[in-house]
């Protein structure tokens, strides 16, 4: 049986005519994760979280956990010592609902390649402190980037994120898509060895249904760690909207869910608010990063600006058409520019989806259950756009471009080359012909090929791939984890982590695997077996006052988390996120502004967990309503108004 299940209770109409439906989803934990919420953390239960660094600038983030739907005054503070003896900065933020009491601000006047603490303070609590990081202006001898893509909560456990939030030489992570998935709990994913589902339980289609699986996800005390540790620079993929999207729907996307436009909307809207990416005024998500004279960081869309619906065989006669699109025209000049104008020593692409030419036509994919279609979502279905590319990095001489790769759920390593099958023009014994290089990380959680096909097939594939592609430098699709990039001005050397005991395993230790370095102005790939040297010098980590602490022995001030109301005023339906701390009886009822008590919504015995609660009050007259939350241990009360 899954640790999650679903009641429906239909409630009868009562004397005013009021009939509601309640869909109440339950979400459990194992016994040996922690907590759903952490209570040492209130009200800021989320963490904080920084992202988008420039050398005077960067995006600082927390979300409160309000007692009441009403506007909240953040006070905020920044130093250049973890004791807060140095404060460089400090401000008001106001959050509400409109925001999803989220608080992101734009910290100014900074100093260059510096280290920053930051803290938030509201509603008599404290924050956990953060630290983050800004990017060189000039000069940079070392730099280092994790690359990471593909957390799937509900396919196993974040502990690539504890292992990164151990580390104190990052100057920023990349994550380069799928920060959450659209998946219903035993959907994609979903293992009864894991037990992990999702919250809502749904297939998240509407802005309440994006903001509660952004939370549920950044409730995760790895994720949280790892956000508080580093800044992160974020692109999205597919999943924070839904499966193999592109510019006007989505394979995950069907006629009885609605408009994707308002779909698409909704999800924009909640990773805008969920993480700390910069505002802009279009809310688009490609942009670049200059880190001095070491390295420019350009980060692309190739999902939801402009792509062209993907083809779904070899022999599709639009498959070559160049009027097929992955960034669209615009974005596609701003790549370009961006490469040709870049005077850096080091030129990383943040892509979401695999560059590198492929090679399958030999290979059976009908083995593969569906791989090749897999392989259609990448750069291969959209070649004349590759091409492109590969012609302007070639055309205009550009050296020393590194493609970083999510989406894949696999380890992958390549050259890129315009032939990389015509020994005349390509040797991947000495690199001959190569223009550029592509590292492809594997997921932190999310189904790689051995849950997706099995380990037999798996490793057949792996075999088998290399054949037919000498440009592939590594293949292996197994392993969770995610690669260091590091950068000096003579060399670049990805280096592979995995999970010694998978991602089923909470707070797994971590190895080294393989690296893979190439030398400025060579362009291709060498592999290696000794990871790149730490930087010299460590920062000091932020505190942490939940890291050495067993969560699951706390015993909380109260058992029960409001963690959100949407929408609060309404007009139709409700839906409630909350918490339980311990198994215990749960009531949950609506009352007027008299007192008079309207419906009983839940009440039954609920382990830990996560849970929402959605309802139907579109008959109640217009006014004020207040739900109450009760348990054993204690409750919590807020006003609902109906316009």
């Amino acid at each position: 049986m899954k640790n999650l299940y679903i009641l429906t209770i239909l409630l009868f109409t009562i004397s005013n005519g009021f009939a509601q439906n309640v869909d109440l989803n339950l979400n459990s934990r194992t016994a040996d994760e922690s907590l759903p919420f952490n209570p040492v953390l209130e009200p800021f239960y989320h963490g904080v979280a920084s992202g988008d660094p420039l050398a005077d600038a960067v995006v600082i983030w927390t979300r409160i956990t309000p007692a009441a739907d009403e506007a909240i005054e953040v006070n905020w503070e920044m130093a250049s010592d973890t004791a807060f003896t140095n404060i460089i900065a400090s401000g008001v933020y106001t959050t509400d609902a409109t925001r999803d009491y989220t608080v992101k601000l734009d910290v100014a006047g900074l100093d260059a390649a510096t280290t920053y603490y930051y803290r938030f303070s509201a509603l008599d609590g404290m924050s956990i402190t953060g630290r983050t990081r800004t990017a060189p202006a000039d000069a940079s001898e070392h730099l280092k980037f994790a690359v990471v893509s593909c957390n799937n909560y509900q396919s196993g456990y974040f502990s690539a994120f504890g292992r990164l939030a151990e580390r104190n030489d990052i100057d920023a992570v990349l994550h380069l898509g799928d920060f959450i998935y659209e998946y219903q709990t035993g959907g994609f994913g979903y293992t009864e060895e894991v037990g992990r589902g999702h919250q809502p339980d749904h297939e998240i289609l509407d802005l309440s249904d994006y903001r509660i699986r952004y939370s549920y996800y950044r409730l995760d005390a790895d994720l949280r760690r790892a956000m508080q540790q580093h800044p992160f620079i974020l692109i999205w993929d597919d999943h924070e909207v839904a499966n193999d999207a592109w510019l006007n729907g989505a394979n995950n996307h069907t006629p009885n869910e609605g408009d994707y436009a308002d779909r698409k909307s909704a999800a924009t809207q909640a990773l805008f608010e969920w993480v700390p990416i910069r505002d802009n005024a279009t809310q688009t998500v490609y942009r670049s990063f200059s880190y001095g004279d070491m390295a420019d960081v350009i980060m692309l869309d190739t999902r939801h600006e402009a792509r062209t619906e993907q083809v779904d065989t070899l022999e599709d006669p639009t498959l070559n058409d160049p009027e097929r699109y992955l960034l669209g025209q615009e974005q596609m000049q701003w790549f370009k520019d961006e490469l040709s104008n870049s005077s850096a020593t080091w030129k990383v692409v943040g892509n979401q989806i695999v560059f590198a030419q492929l090679f399958l036509q030999e290979i059976d994919m009908t083995l593969f259950d569906g791989a090749r279609h897999i392989f259609l979502d990448t750069w291969y279905g959209y070649p004349a756009k590759r091409e492109e590319v590969i012609n302007h990095i070639s055309d205009n001489d550009i050296d020393n471009v590194l493609i970083m790769t999510g989406d894949a759920h696999i380890s992958l390593a390549f050259d890129i080359s315009a032939s990389p099958r015509d020994s005349l023009l390509y040797d991947p014994e000495n690199g001959m012909g190569s223009i550029a290089v592509e590292c492809v990380t594997p997921s932190i959680s999310s189904d790689n090929y051995d849950e997706a096909i099995g380990s037999v097939l798996a490793n057949i594939l792996a075999s088998v791939f290399p054949t037919y592609n000498p440009h592939n430098k590594l293949i292996e699709g197994i392993q969770h984890g995610y690669f260091i990039l590091d950068l000096t001005a003579e060399k670049a050397q990805m280096d592979f982590y995995y999970l010694d005991n998978g991602m089923a395993t909470p707070n797994s230790p971590e190895s080294f695997f393989q690296g893979f370095f190439t030398n400025a102005g060579e362009n291709f790939l060498n592999p290696t077996d000794t990871p790149a040297a730490p930087k010299d010098q460590q920062e000091i980590p932020a505190p942490d006052p939940t890291a050495d602490m067993a969560t699951s022995t706390i015993t909380p001030n109260e058992d029960i988390l409001l963690l959100s109301v949407y929408p609060n005023p309404y007009r139709q339906s409700v839906t409630l996120n909350y918490a339980l701390a311990q198994a215990q009886y749960v009531q949950i009822t609506l009352y007027d502004a008299t007192g008079k008590l309207i419906k009983t919504l839940y009440n039954d015995r609920q382990i830990a967990g996560n849970y929402d609660l959605r309802f139907n009050a579109g008959d109640l007259a217009a006014g004020m309503y207040f739900l109450h939350l009760n348990t054993e241990n204690g409750g919590v009360v807020r006003q609902l108004i109906k316009e």
